[in-house]
């Protein structure tokens, strides 16, 4: 067990650790070494990440330390390969690569430097945090780094909601919202395990550029309406037997989501389901821990944005129309899903 002592000490100089990888991320480092033959010196490094030799050098020998990459050779001759077992991962041309939701969290940090001020003032800060990437370009991380880590959940997110009876509910052609969407994985997990349905993506233009990208080509592109918009501004079309509403309400604050939840109800046919993914926290707000992070990042990132507890979210639901508000799936992470219906 570690001592108060080690755990203070631990805890508080993370953010070295969380900065290394970030700037691995940022600067794409290790899909340069990647290109270059998955292995090469520090200064071939540098010169394919447009940085300077010695910040180069000095990153690659803490990332080794830390355990991504190892290290052949000594002076400049020594070389540097990405460890295998990291490498699809880190590699940002993989479809399936974790770099944009490094790079996300690395913007994210720089939100979280001002978690005192966020704390004192109760809001986020006005500091600009985008990256040296640029806005646009972290929007498309923020976009991308959600499909990566989407594509690793929604096959389990399937099977609980298979397990929870979900499915059931739904006719075999159901007509699916899929609100806040982005790209569309989820959507295509839906359509997957539902080929007789059709599904409507509604985002706003980063999102939906990204999910025209996955569609266009495919054999489900017939299946996808694409549909730009700000719900926080317009409604939703109406005639759905199902909607998809997911990690979007710990972005707003109670009133928001239940505006939010009103449209929902207009849009769906009467008798049909809602289904909301989130962080779901215990009564008493402290767990899970994951949640409490995620609570402060709502703090630091958002006007009114907060993870909220079961009884929050039905009692939004019941005030907006719906009925029947279960905890379908019960984990303690951002999967946990919240069911409710429209009155027949």
């Amino acid at each position: 067990m570690e001592t108060p002592f080690v755990q203070l000490d631990n805890d508080s100089s993370g953010f070295m650790r969380a900065s290394v990888i970030a700037a691995m991320a940022e600067l794409d480092v290790a899909t340069a070494i990647l290109t270059l033959g998955h292995s090469a010196t520090s200064a071939q490094i540098a010169k394919e990440c447009g940085s300077d030799a010695r910040g180069m050098e000095v990153l690659l020998d803490a990332l080794v330390a830390l355990g991504y990459f190892s290290k052949s050779g000594t002076g400049t001759t020594a070389k540097y390969p990405v460890v295998p077992q990291y490498a699809s991962l880190l590699d940002s041309r993989e479809a399936a690569s974790y770099v944009p939701m490094l790079r996300h969290r690395a913007r994210l940090q720089r939100h979280w430097s001002r978690l005192s001020w966020a704390v004192k003032e109760g809001k986020p800060q006005k500091e600009k945090a985008a990256s040296f990437l640029g806005e646009a370009q972290d929007g498309v991380s923020f976009i991308t780094a959600m499909n990566a880590i989407a594509l690793r959940l929604a096959a389990k997110t399937m099977e609980d909601l298979e397990q929870a009876g979900l499915f059931d509910s739904l006719p075999p052609d159901a007509r699916i919202l899929d609100i806040g969407g982005a790209s569309g994985t989820y959507t295509e997990t839906f359509l997957r395990r539902m080929p007789h349905a059709t599904a409507t993506i509604f985002d706003l233009p980063a999102g939906i550029a990204e999910a025209k990208h996955r569609f266009e080509h495919s054999d489900m592109g017939p299946r996808v309406q694409l549909l730009e918009g700000d719900f926080t501004k317009r409604g939703f079309p109406d005639g759905f037997d199902f909607a998809w509403i997911s990690a979007i309400i710990h972005q707003f604050g109670r009133e928001e989501c239940r505006s939010l939840f009103r449209k929902t109800l207009d849009a769906l046919k009467p008798g049909a389901m809602v289904a909301i993914r989130d962080f779901v926290m215990d009564a008493d707000r402290t767990s899970p821990e994951a949640g409490t992070l995620f609570g402060l990042n709502m703090l630091v990132s958002t006007a009114h944005g907060r993870v909220y507890t079961f009884d929050e979210i039905a009692s939004d639901l019941y005030a907006s129309g719906f009925q029947h508000v279960a905890h379908a799936v019960n984990e303690p992470t951002m999967s946990a899903v919240v069911t409710a219906m429209k009155p027949e």
